[in-house]
């Protein structure tokens, strides 16, 4: 597709110099740190990564990474260091280091860097306009915002990637630097390897590969070959994979290879995550939204780039975006293991198919993109009102309905701002206006749920509850005495107590050495075998505070967690538990 023309509007004014990319970085920002500062901390794999940085911390080593006593070097260390420095860097501004914000500062960034390149890459292939509403889009989509809210690599890792994908889209219309173009890539090749590993680059080369294939022509990539490319890809990440493998004597490469990369070669990944066939296409008009309303308009100048002769230029750009897009697609299809966020690389490519096709409806007569996308929208928008009309439900409340209530209430005003969007974008003809509903209405949904709803739903952070109860009992874990949780094994609860608190399996109880004083938690489905085991030894359970009660997000499931201490029994209580059942 040919490059937006020129045009004296105050948009593009706008757009095409250096307030577009402070725009699209201060809506990126607010779109990933929204709820950041009152979303408690999420399990699981928040919560590990958090509390490994943690750990990182306050044992001032920033090569190995353990949680609590067990070593996850397998991972890459880069989100580690990004959140480490974080933490350093605002420490003054907070009281404990189990404060969970600054742990989700590069995430943030990571989506700023990520809408950024998709504003570079999409003003090199489209023009200035189409640039700007796709970063726009995808900044504000509902799974970039969420990433880029969590503690976790996948938002920082997109930003890489997408910073790699912008370098080549530079490379392929022309630049008058290459080499340093070249370079660039190879840098954000390098820190998307520290990040996740050969995810990054596997991407950028099937693309490569895709787009050399397809077209029969490689010319614009020779700039890559440049010898000072691959030694700064090198340089930036061969130090802490030389450090690595002299802090774990070898058994890092031993480790890698045994639990990571032969089981997903030979399995291809955990089977306890899988999904049907066409998993992330059946989830992408949600995941993505609003630009799930130009998604039909995308897949029809998709489908007329793959007809196109492979030398039509008019659809190039089109042609890179889907070799960015549907490998890594495609991959994650193939695969058993199924998590949403895996392809996440793959949205900004998608955000920009999808702004193509919002000023690509305005000029081409197409009777039914429009139809198709409001229904689209429509759709997937009421299932995001469900969803926070369901959160809603969780919020503390006196009255017997009260949870009924408030999910009607929050599902009314959920639909007047969809509805209103709606009709937005029937009435409104010109595409930076129908951008600018779509943004609006997703950042409201965001606001709702990541800064209103969420936060106050108690009862969905059973770990946070039990925080507040021990905290009130005077039971928080002291360096200095055993603290024990049995059956319930979210990594929650040792970020927001002490990194020193020990799980326990209902199994090993008999043989874990609990003594009297030492502070307890134990889950309701196992209490009765727990306190048999206690029983035993001469130990009886003692409530000191109210159970708490709410969700396990990490196991989906409602718990009840009992909070108190270990107690000797007395002569009576021990008689009785000598005495035989009737």
């Amino acid at each position: 597709m040919a490059s937006s023309p020129a045009s004296p509007a105050l948009f593009d004014q706008f757009a095409r110099g250096w307030r577009g990319y402070v725009l699209i970085a201060l809506i990126a920002l607010t779109s990933g740190f929204m709820g950041a500062m009152r979303v408690p901390v999420t399990d699981i794999d928040e919560a590990r990564f958090a509390q490994a940085t943690r750990q990182m911390v306050e044992s001032d080593d920033y090569v190995r990474i353990h949680f609590q006593d067990t070593e996850r070097n397998r991972k890459p260390i880069g989100i580690y260091w990004l959140q480490a420095a974080s933490v350093n860097a605002m420490h003054p501004f907070i009281e404990r280091l189990n404060t969970i914000w600054p742990y989700r500062i590069p995430s943030t960034l990571g989506l700023m860097l990520a809408s950024l390149a998709t504003l570079w890459a999409g003003t090199a292939l489209f023009g200035p306009r189409i640039g700007f509403v796709g970063a726009a889009i995808f900044a504000v989509g509902f799974l970039a915002g969420v990433e880029g809210m969590i503690a976790k690599t996948d938002a920082a890792m997109t930003g890489f990637t997408a910073l790699a994908f912008a370098a080549l889209a530079q490379l392929r219309v022309g630049t008058k630097r290459p080499r340093i173009i070249a370079l660039l890539f190879w840098a954000a090749i390098g820190c998307g390897i520290l990040i996740k590993g050969p995810l990054p680059p596997a991407a950028a080369a099937l693309a490569l590969v895709v787009l050399a294939l397809w077209e029969r022509r490689a010319a614009w990539m020779k700039p890559l070959a440049f010898w000072t490319g691959p030694v700064l890809a090198l340089a930036i990440t061969l130090p802490w994979l030389i450090a690595i493998g002299i802090a774990t004597d070898g058994r890092f490469y031993a480790d890698l290879l045994a639990n990571e990369i032969g089981p997903k070669l030979v399995a291809g990944g955990d089977h306890r995550h899988g999904g049907i066939p066409g998993y992330y296409f059946l989830l992408l008009p949600l995941l993505i939204f609003p630009a799930t309303y130009a998604l039909p308009a995308a897949a029809r100048l998709s489908w007329s780039a793959i007809r196109a002769p492979r030398n039509d230029e008019a659809s190039s750009a089109f042609r890179f975006l889907i070799a960015w897009a549907t490998p890594i697609f495609a991959i994650f299809e193939l695969l058993p293991t199924k998590l949403i966020h895996y392809t996440l690389p793959a949205y900004p490519a998608i955000a920009l198919m999808c702004a193509a096709g919002l000023f690509a409806m305005r000029s081409k007569p197409w009777r039914t993109t429009h139809p198709a996308g409001l229904v689209l929208f429509g759709v997937f928008g009421a299932l995001i009102v469900g969803l926070l009309a369901f959160v809603s439900t969780y919020m503390p409340g006196y009255l017997a309905d009260a949870g009924l209530r408030r999910a009607i209430a929050t599902g009314l005003i959920g639909a007047l701002v969809l509805g209103g969007a709606i009709v937005g974008l029937i009435l409104l003809q010109r595409p930076t206006a129908r951008a600018a509903v779509l943004v609006a209405c997703a950042l409201i949904f965001s606001f709702s749920l990541r800064e209103r709803l969420m936060p106050e739903a108690r009862s969905l952070w059973v770990s946070n509850e039990a925080a507040a109860a021990m905290t009130r009992a005077r039971l928080m874990p002291r360096q200095d005495q055993n603290f024990w949780i049995i059956g319930y094994e979210q990594p929650s609860i040792v970020f927001l107590t002490r990194t020193w608190v020990r799980f326990t399996e209902i199994e090993d109880v008999a043989e874990t050495p609990i003594q009297a004083g030492d502070g307890m938690i134990i889950e309701q489905r196992v209490f009765d075998r727990a306190e048999a085991a206690l029983g035993e030894r001469g130990l009886k359970f003692e409530a000191l505070e109210q159970p708490a009660r709410g969700m396990a997000i990490g196991r989906g499931e409602h718990m009840i967690l009992n909070i108190g201490r270990a107690r000797e029994l007395s002569s009576g209580e021990h008689a009785d538990a000598q005495r035989p059942s009737p």
